[in-house]
């Protein structure tokens, strides 16, 4: 298979694949598109580069749709596109943090609140961890709350010998609760109460999610853009 000119199609280049020989000779041209993410659509493959790029720098869509010339729900699509494959990523990319020698701060937040009691509990609640040293990071978001998530949480994302800097402790009261003494003694896992840190920074995280997520675009696809941002 070659790149060659093409006269015809609105991209202006083909591949093109020459089979020579006496039996079955042939002459085969295929998109340039085939096979990758550019395939099926009907913008030109510099529209779609740039709507990517406008993307990745947060450009809002208002201007997009301006210097483009192209519709709001071009844009739209594209853009939960570019989110899918954070969320792709993420996954592909997830790993535990933490370690002998590590302190991770782990919290808690609820994004989407409303004004009042009613509307909080439509709200996404979100387990977070922070290693303090790298600034690694993970996110969950989470059905409900407990004693059993915040645990299957600490098993699945952090590393035994951690030591965790939380207030899930003094919310769930969890340093007088029989399973976290024993996981705590059988992975060598040290926990710690806020006070005893000497800086916390997941507060900022929180800071820094909430202006992105707290939006009401945000609802409907609140994984896609809570992916965004780890990405």
């Amino acid at each position: 298979m070659r790149l060659v000119a093409q006269k015809k199609g609105s991209d202006g280049f083909g591949w093109i694949c020459r089979k020579k020989g006496r039996e079955n000779p042939h002459r085969v041209t295929v998109s340039i598109r085939k096979d990758s993410w550019f395939e099926g659509s009907n913008l030109t493959i510099i529209n779609i580069l740039l709507i990517a790029y406008f993307w990745y720098f947060k450009a809002p869509n208002d201007l997009i749709i301006h210097d483009l010339n192209v519709a709001k729900a071009t844009v739209v699509d594209w853009n939960g596109f570019c989110r899918a494959v954070c969320m792709d990523i993420c996954v592909k990319e997830s790993c535990t943090i933490g370690g002998k020698n590590e302190t991770v701060e782990l919290d808690e937040y609820q994004f989407g609140r409303g004004k009042n009691k009613d509307k909080n509990k439509n709200g996404s609640w979100v387990i977070g961890g922070i290693e303090l040293r790298s600034h690694r990071t993970f996110f969950k978001v989470v059905e409900k709350r407990g004693k059993d998530v915040l645990l299957s949480i600490i098993k699945t994302y952090i590393l035994p010998g951690t030591t965790i800097i939380s207030e899930c402790w003094k919310t769930y009261d969890c340093l007088d609760e029989e399973q976290f003494k024993r996981h705590a003694e059988e992975h060598s896992q040290k926990f710690k109460l806020p006070e005893l840190a000497a800086h916390t920074s997941i507060q900022g995280t929180w800071a820094a999610l909430k202006k992105q997520l707290n939006r009401k675009h945000c609802e409907g696809h609140f994984d896609s853009y809570l992916a965004e941002y780890m990405w």
